[in-house]
């Protein structure tokens, strides 16, 4: 192979296409209509300016028969080719007593109070309590010796950004169709890379580093992983600026008012608590941290040889949600 060739070669799959390609595919051999660049507006200084996730995924359940619809997925994913040489480290949380960033269920974002179908998410947890859980990543070049985590960073904020938007539409949209029309919904962001992930031993130290002959007797190979990514006050601004007068404009919806005395029948006997849907369409637009946390912290990290298993995992556990 001459040097141009092998330099407009290793160029195009720089620019991940060759793996949005293969990502897309899999998607849509699990059944789902795929489009690519999915676009929005994030503002930088006095600017709003463009932004995309690589590829969005759209499904219904159940996927094998067009005639029934009961329930809604959409995937969005960030494509990350990487060089050969570099795999991505990620820490394991330090948790202290009780006290940890993960929590079940917020990986897979599921829009279920703005319907009256009923949805068992043990299945979900189920599901992502299989995963690695890690809150700080980076890069490691074997060929060249440079570790940083820019790109790692750049993908899960191209994700981050963009779910606020996923969120308002599948909202607005049960609000808007007939009652009988709205279905649960649920958003599932995956950041998709080829670079081989590991998480770091608990036992790691730098003396260990130091010591060490193969990467295996400090870290060990993960298929995926979550990754926690808390929120900055730049995006607790962008989120405000989507969902501005969210609650406000939707408060007398007379779909917002069946769906909020259909959840409150189902309270808890004793506490009196139950998924308000008026409640949580006033957090949005109050953009509190809670709900900040719950609905754009966790992001699941996956390497594309895994991706088929993952998400059939996946759906496997959205089906046994719906039809509990």
């Amino acid at each position: 192979m001459d040097e141009s060739s092998r330099k407009w070669k290793s160029r195009f799959l720089s620019s991940s296409i060759p793996l949005e390609y293969e990502t897309a595919k899999i998607l849509s051999n699990l059944g789902l209509s795929v489009s690519y660049d999915y676009s929005y507006f994030r503002k930088e200084g006095n600017e709003n300016k463009e932004f995309s996730v690589d590829l969005k995924g759209l499904g219904f359940i159940p996927l094998d028969d067009e005639n029934e619809v009961d329930a809604c997925v959409e995937i969005l994913v960030e494509c990350k080719y990487r060089e050969d040489g570099k795999k991505w480290f990620f820490l394991p949380e330090i948790a202290v007593s009780e006290v940890s960033e993960r929590t079940s269920g917020d990986a897979v974002r599921s829009i279920t109070c703005f319907s009256t179908k009923e949805v068992n998410k043990e299945s979900i947890y189920a599901f992502e309590d299989q995963f690695a859980f890690s809150l700080k990543g980076t890069e490691i070049n074997f060929h060249t010796g440079d570790v940083f985590d820019k790109d790692l960073r750049h993908g899960i904020l191209q994700l981050k950004y963009a779910m606020p938007y996923l969120l308002s539409s599948a909202i607005s949209n049960n609000l808007s169709w007939h009652l009988e029309d709205a279905i649960p919904h649920f958003i599932f962001p995956i950041l998709v890379t080829n670079a081989e992930l590991y998480l770091l031993k608990e036992e790691f130290s730098i003396e260990r580093l130091k010591k060490c002959e193969d990467i295996e007797e400090i870290a060990d190979k993960v298929p995926y992983l979550t990754y926690f990514s808390d929120y900055s006050p730049d995006f607790a601004e962008h989120h405000k600026r989507i969902f501005r007068n969210f609650y406000d404009d939707f408060k007398e919806n007379e779909s917002l008012l069946y769906f909020e005395k259909y959840q409150e029948q189902k309270k808890h006997p004793v506490y009196g608590i139950y998924d308000s849907p008026m409640r949580m369409c006033e957090e949005l637009q109050c953009s509190y941290q809670g709900i900040i946390r719950t609905y754009y912290s966790h992001f699941i990290i996956c390497s594309v040889s895994q991706l088929q298993v993952l998400l059939e995992d996946f759906f496997d556990s959205i089906t046994k949600a719906i039809y509990h």
